[in-house]
């Protein structure tokens, strides 16, 4: 994949770093940091226009996380059929109030294009979505433009291991965290269900 992405940005330019960077923000994986790095390795211009395409590329990215955004609001007509309605109101009405930042918080990790699909399903105004992502995503996009400029190959590789290592052990925390929420939600639920048993029974 090295060879292949330095090699098209030596090609393609900007237009393939707009490229890789639509496709992995429509949801596709695809490893748009390395494209992004690269891109800053090879196209050694000054810092001020490092931070301008950092903001274009971000733009971009923005845009397109439009794709699972739209796919996760369409998808909360099926989950109220499907799902406990109270229950998902409940957790649209929460994300809505708490979770905006974390659509920001989220772009360099790599659950974030998951959050996509949440803020979707969640109903937020996709103009208060689209300014959160891109909130997150320049300040990302251009340090990754910066590192790449001030680094090597060897650093690039051993950066984007460093930024998957850590991506998974979020990923698995964010997992273990929901298990463990679904076990305790179960429980209360339980024990509800007991108590109400009880007082019947009274």
């Amino acid at each position: 994949m090295l060879d292949f992405a330095f090699t098209f940005l030596e090609r393609c330019g900007v237009w393939g770093l707009f490229g890789a960077t639509a496709i992995e923000a429509s949801s596709i994986p695809f490893p748009g940091a390395l494209f992004v790095l690269l891109y800053g390795y090879i196209m050694q211009v000054s810092a001020w226009q490092l931070v301008l395409i950092g903001f274009a590329n971000s733009f971009i990215f923005s845009a397109f996380t439009l794709i699972p955004y739209a796919i996760g609001y369409q998808l909360e007509n099926f989950s109220s059929k499907k799902m406990d309605s109270p229950k998902v109101k409940k957790a649209q009405e929460w994300f809505r109030k708490y979770g905006e930042w974390s659509i920001t918080l989220s772009r360099p990790l790599s659950v974030g294009n998951y959050v996509s699909y949440i803020a979707g399903l969640s109903k937020i105004r996709p103009v208060r979505f689209f300014f959160f992502t891109l909130l997150g995503s320049f300040p990302w996009n251009t340090v990754l433009l910066f590192i790449g400029r001030s680094s090597s190959i060897d650093g690039i590789q051993n950066f984007i291991k460093t930024l998957g290592t850590f991506g998974s052990f979020i990923l698995g925390l964010c997992v273990v965290a929901a298990v463990v929420w679904y076990f305790i939600w179960r429980y209360r639920k339980k024990q509800q269900s007991e108590e109400k048993n009880t007082k019947s029974g009274i």
